[in-house]
């Protein structure tokens, strides 16, 4: 008779219990997914500020070089031969140079909370 008394409190504290688990982990994401959010705006502001500053010091620097050359055409080609230089440059170093070590450090935020949880765990 006892066991039958006690049944009811039991199944009422798993409920309980899972509930908490439900709504930890609802925060959990809404936690992840506002700081991504916020990453991504910034990240988007701050990318067309510095294409607003790239295209305007590159026409800058064309203007430049064509008054120095006396040629306005031959200094907008020789930013444009530069910035050629730089996309094969990029091409022929990109995958150990710049992707891997940015999915690593993307993978690492990502995992960030798991780690920390775990190492301290170890102590």
């Amino acid at each position: 008779m006892k066991e039958q008394e006690e049944e009811p409190g039991l199944v009422g504290k798993i409920k309980e219990y899972l509930q908490i688990r439900k709504d930890l982990a609802m925060l959990m994401i809404a936690d992840k997914a506002s700081g991504a959010v916020g990453g991504i705006v910034s990240g988007a502001i701050l990318v067309f500020l510095g294409l607003m500053i790239f295209f305007f010091g590159s026409m800058g620097l064309g203007f430049y070089l064509g008054e120095l050359i006396g040629n306005t055409y031959a200094g907008f080609f020789i930013i444009t031969g530069v910035y050629i230089l730089l996309v094969v440059i990029v091409m022929i170093i990109k995958k150990n140079s710049i992707e891997r070590p940015l999915a690593n450090k993307i993978i690492k935020s990502m995992l960030k909370e798991r780690n920390e949880s775990i190492y301290e765990k170890q102590d």
